[in-house]
């Protein structure tokens, strides 16, 4: 009996020894818990504060970016409509300019030929002279200004876009050419050309003026060629239009005296000439008026020329014009006034 009493005795100082550290090993794991709770909870409060700091610095960016953007955007809305104003200013007094100063013009033509005819008997080879420059610098002042009217037209009158078939055009304007062409004896080749929404009367402009170059720009003893073909292009062929739209390329060739092309910004500005008055007839408008042309209907031009070689001129144009590609607005490009 007392043997057993002993044995129940070990078995219970066993038991309490394992209870006491069964005890010990519980209370350390719940320490342990709650010092790993408090520190998830700790570096979540603080992920959670550096993320709401960080998030209000983002914002306070980009509120700070829309705030600049909306004053740029302010800007330049209000120097586009000082522009707008300016442009159709200027265009207003050119118009109104040009139409005024055509009435004395032609009454210094009609009287210098008055004066002429009535009184050519009595005048010596000095006196005729004088009167011939009179006459022919009236003629080409009032060509000049005729120019300017066509140039200050092309931005100040907004057509609608319709579509014209070039080859129309072009045959138009070689039928009016035709005494000049039969004249120069010009080998004419015309290619298809295509139908693209366009201005017409725009259109006759452009390609007045650069048919009227390859015949005025010719080598003497040298029969003239006057080629004019097209073909569709991407825009991506060049980096000035817009990839991914159909444009059509038509090229205008002489065989004539040509040009340095480190002149071929020179030439598409307004009263700039590469050549003197006395050796070629012109103004110095009619490539700008293809420039400003080409620019109004969202397309390019520019020109391959070497010196005695001849001059292809390359004009894109898009198929169509659509507004939800375009702003109709008046064209922005710059254009030196400086005689030279």
């Amino acid at each position: 009996m007392e043997a057993l009493r002993r044995h129940i005795s070990v078995m219970v100082d066993t038991e309490r020894t394992l209870m006491e550290i069964r005890n010990r090993q519980a209370a350390r794991s719940f320490r342990n818990t709650l010092i790993i709770i408090f520190s998830l909870s700790l570096l979540t409060f603080l992920a959670l504060v550096i993320s709401y700091r960080l998030h209000e610095q983002e914002l306070a960016r980009r509120q700070r970016n829309e705030d600049q953007l909306r004053a740029y955007e302010a800007r330049l809305k209000e120097q586009i409509r000082q522009l707008e104003a300016s442009n159709e200013e200027l265009e207003r007094f050119a118009f109104v300019a040009s139409h005024d100063l055509q009435e004395p013009l032609r009454k210094i033509q009609s009287f210098a030929n008055l004066i002429t005819d009535r009184y050519g008997n009595l005048f010596d080879g000095d006196s005729l002279m004088f009167m011939d420059k009179i006459v022919h610098s009236a003629e080409r002042m009032s060509k000049l200004i005729k120019d300017l009217l066509n140039f200050s037209r092309i931005s100040s009158h907004q057509e609608i876009f319709r579509p014209v078939a070039l080859g129309t055009i072009i045959q138009r304007i070689l039928d009016d050419q035709e005494l000049r062409i039969k004249g120069l004896d010009v080998d004419v080749e015309i290619g298809e050309l295509p139908v693209l929404d366009a201005i017409s009367s725009q259109m006759d402009h452009l390609f007045a003026n650069l048919i009227s170059n390859a015949l005025k720009f010719t080598k003497p003893d040298v029969k003239p060629l006057l080629r004019i073909q097209s073909r569709p292009v991407d825009g991506a062929d060049y980096p000035e239009l817009i990839s991914g739209r159909r444009y059509f390329e038509i090229v205008v060739e002489d065989n004539g005296i040509g040009f340095d092309e480190k002149y071929l910004e020179h030439i598409f500005k307004v009263f700039q000439r590469l050549h003197g008055k006395s050796e070629f007839e012109g103004t110095g408008i009619g490539l700008a008026i293809c420039k400003r042309v080409t620019v109004s209907h969202h397309g390019y031009i520019t020109a391959r020329s070497q010196p005695g070689q001849g001059t292809t001129f390359i004009v894109i144009l898009p198929e169509s014009q659509s507004l939800q590609d375009y702003d109709r607005s008046n064209p922005t490009e710059t254009y030196s006034y400086s005689a030279s």
